[in-house]
């Protein structure tokens, strides 16, 4: 198959979907496929695929991206599909659904699949009139997704797909607590939970640090990494402070190898209110952690509540904390929980498993049009 994924990301970002489609690439051409990316010529993500493991046979195509109907634009891709034989082209944003969807329009040719990791469908006429004629399928990673994008009415629930999302393995430093305790001062009697994402209200942090108010008054030992970075971090900062619990936080911030910290910790703490999906969570199974995580969104489609996980209802910080403490303290229930986790990211979250799906996928869409035409 030949595939062009477009992804018109603003230069100076590099999300979850950059990720994916960077993956789902390196994937691809290994089985033996054509994939080109197309999205903004100098951007962080033309340089993040231009450094992967198969950058080689990864082929790029930059384009000057400016309104979501710029003619030009939609040349130059139509151009491309021509000139390549292009069977499908996989979007991103709602700009990306109608430069690429107008273009392969125009071309007559390729299939056109929106990929979605949030809920970016808009209720305006313009996308209920043109986005289902621009569109051949739809693939979200989880049910609840699948749900939300379709609740407008415009998308039928027949033309979306779940695909799990899948990550590759990856090292595990043997040392990671004993580095982690000494970068942090953190004692050997006290245990370490991590929650990574960033500091916004969608992934619940505030909860988080009530949670450990009543933790301290349990007098359960412990200290969170937390790490990331958002609008929120002064406000979240402030709020230890008022409370008191400036020794059971560390403010870790971005970081490029989160395995390197994974490895390091004892438990995963994913206290969201939203999450369509949660690759941290499957970061955290991948390294064999118990994790403790809200009963929402696509949370519960990832882990298997009290095999993997222990689950609680959203924004109830005395639920967390009870939750946390358990796990804290049972270590056979932590190595449980962890071991459970890993099998479980292995057989249905790997990146390998992701390609596989995907794959048989696009095959179908392909067969769909040759009997249609």
């Amino acid at each position: 198959m030949n595939i062009l994924f477009l992804d018109s990301i603003e230069k100076e970002t590099y999300g979850g979907m950059e990720e994916w489609i960077r993956l789902v690439s390196e994937g691809l051409v290994a089985k033996g496929h054509h994939v080109t990316v197309a999205g903004r010529s100098g951007s962080v993500f033309f340089e993040r695929i231009a450094t992967s493991e198969r950058s080689d046979d990864i082929a790029l195509l930059p384009l000057a991206i400016s309104g979501d109907f710029n003619l030009l634009t939609i040349a130059v891709i139509n151009k491309y599909i021509d000139e390549k034989q292009i069977h499908l082209v996989v979007v991103n944003f709602n700009k990306d659904v109608r430069l690429g969807g107008l273009a392969s329009r125009l071309n007559g040719g390729p299939r056109v699949i929106w990929s979605l990791g949030l809920d970016i469908t808009s209720d305006k006429m313009l996308h209920r009139l043109l986005t289902p004629k621009l569109i051949d399928g739809v693939i979200v990673p989880s049910m609840a997704l699948q749900s939300q994008v379709t609740r407008r009415g415009y998308i039928s629930p027949d033309l979306v797909d779940v695909i799990p999302i899948g990550i590759p393995d990856a090292e595990h430093p043997e040392d990671a607590q004993e580095r982690l305790r000494a970068e942090f001062k953190i004692s050997p009697s006290r245990l370490i939970a991590v929650t990574s994402g960033r500091f916004v209200h969608q992934k619940g942090h505030t909860y988080l640090i009530d949670a450990a108010a009543l933790l301290k008054q349990r007098q359960v030992n412990l200290v969170f990494l937390l790490l990331g970075d958002g609008p929120l971090k002064n406000e979240l900062q402030t709020k230890i402070n008022d409370m008191n619990l400036n020794d059971m936080f560390r403010f870790v911030g971005m970081v490029t190898t989160v395995e390197s910290y994974l490895a390091g910790v004892d438990m995963m703490v994913h206290p969201s209110v939203e999450e369509p999906f949660g690759i941290a969570i499957l970061e955290g199974m991948r390294a064999s952690l118990p994790v403790i995580a809200s009963r929402v969104g696509g949370i519960p489609e990832v882990v298997k509540e009290n095999e993997t996980a222990l689950l609680v209802e959203k924004a109830h910080s005395t639920q967390l904390a009870e939750s946390i403490e358990k796990i804290a303290h049972s270590v056979e229930l932590r190595n449980t929980l962890g071991m459970n986790g890993r099998k479980r990211w292995s057989t249905e979250f790997a990146s390998d498993v992701m390609t596989d799906r995907l794959e048989q996928y696009f095959l179908m869409k392909l067969s769909e049009q040759k009997n249609h035409i």
